[in-house]
């Protein structure tokens, strides 16, 4: 299991960040995701620096978060960061899946792992836009969000069932409400898991039942101005239970 450093917003120095890892490692984590956005400017610019930093904390790197731009590619091998989680939105169908090609490609050329994010707002969101590029890259994996798919009208368990082998990241949180997607505000609809509308244990018994072997990432966007260690020990606890009952 593992957490996106999401929760504790921008940090300015190595330090900074090696105190959160310290503290997820301490919560029980075994990785990380790093959102590059958020890391120390020093760390966006000198890559190489980012692997004694996870190291030292005990913790796995269990990827990064790209908006398709394939400078992140770059900064993801020499940080020796596997996986980008990526999405991107374009202004047709045609220059969209291009952009994921050539994304996907790049990243598989570089031994970098590209999972395709069903974000909200860009060009692979609904169940007929993910198949359009799965279907169509080989180079191709999924991110899968749990709350980002629900949202969009994705039947998660059919999701895991049909891309059961091209899976690689697990994002796990919940929605506060179903409403219509144009209307979800991230930082105030995907709450912590266990607090909204989602049944993630079934999602969580389907990826057992299809031999999943990726991360299973808690991702805490809507943190309603709570301190994240709290919230963060509290998902933990949350999909840890899920995982012993399942």
């Amino acid at each position: 299991m593992s957490v996106t450093t999401y929760p504790w917003g921008k940090l300015q120095t190595p330090r900074q960040l090696s105190k959160v890892l310290s503290e997820i490692k301490q919560i029980g984590f075994e990785g990380v995701g790093l959102e590059y956005g958020l890391l120390p400017q020093v760390l966006r610019d000198q890559p190489k620096k980012v692997p004694a930093l996870v190291k030292a904390s005990g913790l796995e790197n269990g990827g990064t978060y790209s908006p398709g731009a394939l400078a992140r590619i770059k900064w993801a091998k020499a940080s020796e960061t596997p996986l980008i989680w990526f999405s991107l939105k374009a202004p047709d169908r045609k220059v969209a899946i291009d952009k994921v090609r050539r994304f996907a490609k790049t990243a598989s050329e570089n031994g970098v792992t590209a999972s395709l994010h069903n974000e909200l707002g860009t060009s692979f969101q609904t169940p007929a836009e993910l198949k359009q590029a799965m279907s169509q890259i080989k180079e191709l994996t999924m991110c899968l969000d749990t709350a980002h798919g629900v949202a969009a009208g994705v039947d998660i368990e059919k999701t895991i069932d049909e891309y059961r082998d091209r899976i690689t990241l697990v994002h796990l949180k919940d929605l506060r409400a179903k409403i219509p997607m144009k209307e979800v505000v991230f930082e105030r609809d995907f709450v912590n898991v266990g607090r909204g509308i989602i049944d993630l244990g079934s999602a969580v018994r389907k990826l057992k039942d299809v031999g999943y072997s990726g991360q299973l990432m808690l991702e805490i966007e809507a943190l309603q101005g709570e301190d994240p260690g709290p919230v963060v020990l509290e998902g933990y606890e949350y999909v840890k239970n899920l995982l012993n009952s399942s």
